[in-house]
């Protein structure tokens, strides 16, 4: 489980200013005010200090920038001074966690009292959304606690959360499970209630390939990811003053699938029924995931934003049911948080 230990390196920033070009102006004039870059700098996964004006070149739509002044912060305290600052900025921080978690996992708890033993500290503001709603933590409270108490407070919002917030998607993975089971012969009666279990063993082959894709298009509408939405949250994060820092949480998910060797014999086996033959090419169709949204748009609005992103990736081991085939599809949500974190 990659959550063990979070990575942490928000606990230092540098902030460049510069009063940027108009570049669209005709004119070329300079903005009358000081623009307030972060810039995180690593050597071997830790933040590299003691760095100087010289070091940067800043190009803003290809055109070289000035950079006046260079601040080096360590959590709330400034370290380094250099060049011509106008103002010190808000160096207040932000936190913001995000979890899309399917199952609770108890390490959880080691990385939340890791998170406010060595990162947290008093007067940061702390964010949460779950799969049941968003939560604001207080940070009078979060102060006045010791981190163990912290952590075991926000852990028990998310096990409560994770698990009532996702009972659809698990009921569905579990039809998923039994469809599976019927369409190989493999005791298409296990796991199921008796009415359940009764129904299922009447199902044709036919029916149980359109309940099973069925099931999947389910499965999948609760896994869209909304692009205004997210373009809109960076949004809001760039007009938020002062550090701010995001987690992307997300667990590994598993999907039962049909064995190709099951699929092969499948196709073989119908060559002549034209409706076997379109229920499977319906489900190769929604094997085949990738998510419909313009990922520059959401990636260069996170980039705009002026927040530092992780993306911490929550590795599991699929349940055992059956023989079944339990194929990752995390793929898709991997990739778009990856790419949000590595430009920021």
């Amino acid at each position: 489980m990659k959550i063990l230990k979070m990575i942490l390196i928000s606990g230092s920033v540098i902030f460049l200013t510069a009063a940027i070009l108009n570049t669209g102006a005709k004119s070329q004039e300079k903005a009358s005010a000081q623009n307030y870059l972060p810039v995180r700098v690593l050597e071997n996964d830790q933040f590299l200090s003691g760095l100087q004006l010289s070091d940067f070149e800043l190009l803003a739509n290809g055109q070289p920038q000035k950079i006046e002044g260079l601040l080096e912060i360590h959590k709330k305290d400034l370290i380094k001074q250099e060049g011509n600052i106008a103002e010190v900025p808000e160096i207040n921080r932000s936190y913001f966690l995000l979890f899309q978690m399917y199952e609770y996992q108890p390490q959880l708890l080691e990385a939340l009292n890791y998170f406010f033993s060595n990162t947290f500290t008093p007067g940061d503001q702390v964010q949460a959304q779950t799969p049941m709603g968003n939560y604001r933590l207080n940070p009078n409270l979060l102060a006045s606690n010791n981190p163990e108490i912290a952590a075991k407070q926000m852990n028990d919002i998310l096990k409560k959360d994770i698990n009532m917030g996702n009972s659809y998607y698990q009921s569905i993975v579990r039809d998923l499970k039994r469809f599976v089971q019927g369409i190989e012969g493999l005791n298409p009666v296990a796991g199921g209630d008796e009415q359940t279990d009764a129904s299922i063993s009447l199902f044709g082959l036919e029916r149980l390939l359109s309940q099973y894709r069925d099931s999947l298009q389910k499965l999948e509408s609760l896994r869209m990811v909304d692009e205004n939405k997210l373009v809109g949250f960076a949004e809001l994060l760039k007009r938020i003053k002062g550090e701010k820092i995001l987690y992307f949480v997300y667990q590994q998910e598993y999907r039962p699938e049909i064995s190709s060797t099951m699929l092969n014999t499948l196709i073989s086996n119908n060559q002549d029924n034209q409706e076997i033959l379109s229920e499977l090419q319906d489900l190769f169709q929604v094997y085949h995931r990738e998510l419909r949204l313009d990922q520059d748009k959401v990636v260069k609005a996170f980039s705009d934003s002026g927040t530092e992103v992780h993306f911490l990736f929550v590795e599991r081991i699929p349940e055992k049911w059956g023989g079944l085939v339990m194929r990752e599809q995390s793929e898709d949500i991997f990739k778009l948080y990856s790419a949000i974190a590595g430009a920021t």
